[in-house]
């Protein structure tokens, strides 16, 4: 029936979705009111390019009566498609998007980035498969997703810092979701961070440093090396886990950071000590692709695993009985202070860890140094 021929009810303000199949094509229909001609105005939606992704007819009706059924409830809610530009992306379970943004996704980034957003979206996609089986991208909003963050936090006891990281990647993507159409509004948007704590890592003083030499010297030198990568060198340590021998160029004192590797994504070039120098002689003749620390420390085809050197230092730690604040980065921290104490200018110090500005390598300088005191009393001008 010709859409001019359907008379108006007053108590008829639309006819229900149903899905429609031709000789072509698949599509839902329903019947709604034109706010400005108060006629009912047939809509449809077209499911031919849906209807691909299913090898099997039941699943795809399946789909789509999910989706018939999702727009008879908006209609019976007061929904008008009217100003409204509709499409079926927003049809689409959130279990699909979410391998569609790991599949770009693993495209784009380096594996320890990707890495990282896999691990979000299994955590994110598994508890809303358990608390809201079957949803679509679409219909998550602020208030699943604060149901989300409270199970973090209060069943799961994450800390401030992994909540902040589940917020900032979860605002990430439905960002994504949302530049694709899958979804209209992005629900972490709004979303606030906790407050978090100044850093624990505290300035590991020479005396100590030379009790992790003693030790380590007798009882793990590979991991000596490691230390001094992070101290003098200011490598970070995820970025000692892929240095591979290829890297290392003993004769000009330097081993070459790529842009893969880096935290920054930019590429440089770290400083070897003579120190470092002379331990690193054991790998000069190695295969070039191996990396420097495998699984056993040794160079090999694969890179040591990612908690190995925490886990390492921790042990250590406790044999020593160092304090809880002083962590493995402490000696990045360490070094990058030491450095700019000694005389050495700022902007070297900058570029030497990796920084994009002064002011971030400035505020090392800051870091709680325990001869603080000791320093100023000795050398204080008398008054």
């Amino acid at each position: 029936m010709p859409v001019s021929q359907i008379s108006t009810i007053p108590s008829e303000r639309y006819r229900p979705a149903v899905l429609v199949k031709t000789k072509t094509e698949f599509y839902i229909e329903f019947y709604v009111i034109h706010p400005k001609e108060n006629k009912l105005v047939r809509k449809r939606i077209r499911l031919n390019h849906l209807r691909k992704r299913y090898k099997l007819l039941a699943e795809f009706k399946t789909m789509a009566a999910e989706m018939v059924s999702h727009i008879n409830a908006k209609l019976a809610g007061g929904w008008s498609p009217f100003f409204e530009s509709e499409n079926t992306r927003l049809y689409t379970k959130l279990d699909e998007v979410i391998e569609l943004y790991l599949s770009e996704k693993e495209r784009e980034v380096r594996p320890a980035t990707f890495r990282s957003y896999k691990s979000w979206c299994k955590s994110f996609g598994t508890w809303c498969a358990e608390n809201t089986p079957g949803i679509y991208a679409s219909m998550v909003n602020k208030i699943i997703v604060i149901q989300y963050l409270d199970y973090l936090y209060g069943v799961r006891k994450i800390n401030v810092v992994n909540y902040n990281n589940h917020v900032k990647q979860g605002s990430a993507f439905f960002s994504w979701v949302v530049q694709k159409c899958y979804a209209k509004e992005n629900p972490f948007e709004n979303i606030q961070k906790k407050k978090t704590t100044q850093k624990t890592r505290i300035i590991i003083p020479e005396n100590y440093r030379q009790r992790i030499t003693d030790h380590l010297s007798v009882h793990d030198p590979y991991f000596l090396i490691v230390c001094e990568l992070v101290y003098s060198s200011l490598i970070r340590p995820k970025e000692i886990r892929f240095i591979q021998i290829k890297h290392i160029n003993l004769e000009e004192n330097h081993i070459f950071i790529p842009s893969d590797n880096a935290k920054t994504h930019y590429q440089r070039y770290a400083a070897l000590t003579p120190s470092l120098l002379e331990k690193l002689q054991y790998a000069a003749n190695k295969q070039p692709n191996l990396y420097l620390f495998g699984p056993d420390m040794l160079p090999d085809k694969e890179p040591c695993h990612e908690s190995y050197f925490t886990k390492q230092w921790d042990k250590m730690r406790k044999v020593l009985k160092l304090p809880v604040e002083m962590q493995l980065y402490s000696l990045r921290d360490t070094g990058i202070n030491n450095m700019l104490k000694s005389g050495i200018d700022p902007l070297t110090v900058m570029q030497h860890a990796d920084h994009h500005d002064l002011a971030m390598t400035t505020r090392y300088a800051n870091h709680a140094d325990p001869n603080l005191i000791k320093k100023i009393v000795e050398n204080a001008p008398k008054f």
